[in-house]
């Protein structure tokens, strides 16, 4: 299917890690959408974002407070990482709302306080959501576990179906 002339105005937001493992899953998922979106993949080295335009896809090492401020430009956020956490699901996907909560030793934020940041930034609620992939190896390598790898496709799909909602 032709997803670029039904992609509405919006960033996606890959972060984590590429010499951690599957921490770098999300990079993957990034470049498997900026081809459906025409656009060439990225490196570790290049996130994207000297290039951002009407809808495009990027990644980051962390969500920080600045990048805010250039995603409140955008209809639609979406927020795509690695989790490790006790959900069964493989791929985990919610709508997320705007929360307060500070950072308690970092710069790193949620991504409940980052939409509530790009609200701040712009005065309205954007449509966000989170799509996580599960993480199996988070050791210091660059390329992803076999099990992580196989949900980069199922992640990206998920991606396109949450935008076209």
């Amino acid at each position: 299917m032709d997803w670029s002339n039904r992609v509405p105005h919006m960033l996606i937001i890959g972060y984590g890690n590429p010499d951690r493992g599957d921490d770098g899953a999300a990079l993957h998922v990034v470049n498997r959408l900026r081809m459906r979106l025409g656009q060439p993949p990225l490196t570790e080295d290049d996130g994207g974002l000297e290039d951002l335009g009407r809808d495009t896809a990027v990644f980051v090492p962390q969500l920080v407070p600045e990048l805010a401020v250039d995603a409140a430009a955008y209809e639609s956020i979406v927020m795509v990482d690695a989790h490790v956490t006790e959900e069964l699901r493989p791929v985990v996907y919610l709508r997320l709302q705007p929360e307060y909560q500070p950072p308690t030793l970092s710069h790193q934020i949620s991504p409940a306080m980052f939409v509530w940041l790009v609200q701040a930034a712009h005065g309205r609620n954007r449509a966000a959501f989170l799509v996580s992939l599960r993480g199996h190896c988070f050791e210091p390598q660059r390329g992803l576990s076999p099990a992580t790898a196989a949900l980069v496709d199922p992640a990206a799909e998920k991606v396109m179906e949450l935008l076209h909602a």
